[in-house]
Formats: structure tokens, sequence, C-alpha cells
């Protein structure tokens, strides 16, 4: 497990941020271009797993970031994703520790840390039950990692309190 340098992973902007869709970004392995296109506007880490590139990609939406973790194979194909982050909430991505062989940790939205376990063998999992609250995946039955973390509750309304 290792941090890449940009000249090992990079992206470059496809389509900037607008009200009506999300910033998106190709992704560039060794100084070539993929053609795959990801949704994120900053790359702010990529880690060498394996024969693996996991990368972290924020939106750059001022008051609204989501990070977005993308996980390639050795043929640059997506084998998991998944998005941390809710509406009106903002993050920044930082603390980022790998923990060889397998696991990391990052601070995101609140300075939560959050773990992110890299599987192999891949293992089931139910889509909307088995992640914790805040992260969002595509509708699958197996994931390649896993997110460990405890978001803080959300505030009671004080006028139902009263």
């Amino acid at each position: 497990m290792k941090l890449l340098t940009d000249a090992e992973c990079a992206i470059r902007p496809r389509r900037p941020y607008t009200g009506q869709a999300m910033a998106t970004s190709e992704i560039i392995i060794d100084g070539r271009a993929t053609a795959l296109v990801v949704t994120g506007a900053i790359l702010e880490a990529a880690v060498g797993w394996e024969d693996k590139r996991l990368l972290f990609l924020t939106d750059d939406i001022l008051h609204e970031d989501t990070l977005r973790m993308v996980l390639l194979d050795a043929q640059h194909r997506i084998i998991d994703s998944a998005a941390l982050g809710t509406a009106y909430s903002t993050g920044v991505f930082s603390d980022l520790q790998l923990l060889p062989p397998n696991e990391l940790t990052f601070r995101f939205i609140g300075g939560i840390t959050w773990k992110l376990v890299l599987l192999q063998p891949p293992e089931f999992a139910l889509p909307c039950l088995s992640e914790p609250r805040g992260v969002s995946r595509p509708w699958q039955f197996c994931r390649s990692f896993r997110l460990e973390g405890k978001p803080l509750p959300d505030m009671p309304d004080e006028r139902a309190a009263g």
C-alpha cells in the first residue's frame, strides 16, 4: 500500500460543475489518459494497493462537498465506488493515514475519522443497509472496500422540543 504521486495518478477536468450537472474529470494513469471519466473536480489523494488504485475525489462545491471513493482494477475499470456526504454539509478531506496491509483512515465532515478497509476477495453487502449514515453506493450485492465510521447524530429541532 502506498500513496501515489501526481505522475502515477492524476485527473484532467472534463466538465465543470453547473447548477444542472456535477463536475467530471478524466483519470490519468502514469501520464496516459485512460478515457475513464468520473464525477469529481479535485483529486484529494490516490493510493496503490496490490494491482489496484483507490482515488479520493471531491466536488469542490462550497457548503456541500462530497467525498467520492473510486477503486480501479489493473485495467483501469471501476470495481467499486462510494460517496460520503449529505445535503448542506461540507467537509475537508484530511489526515490520510495508511495502515498496511489493507486499511487506511481519514477525516471528512465534522472531523469524523473514517476507516476504509480494502477487501480481497470482495464481501457480500446488502444495498442501503450495510453502510453508515451518509455513505451511498451503486446498487450491488458485493463490495471491494468497506467504510466504517460513526457520523454525529442530527441535532434535535429546538422548536419541537419547546
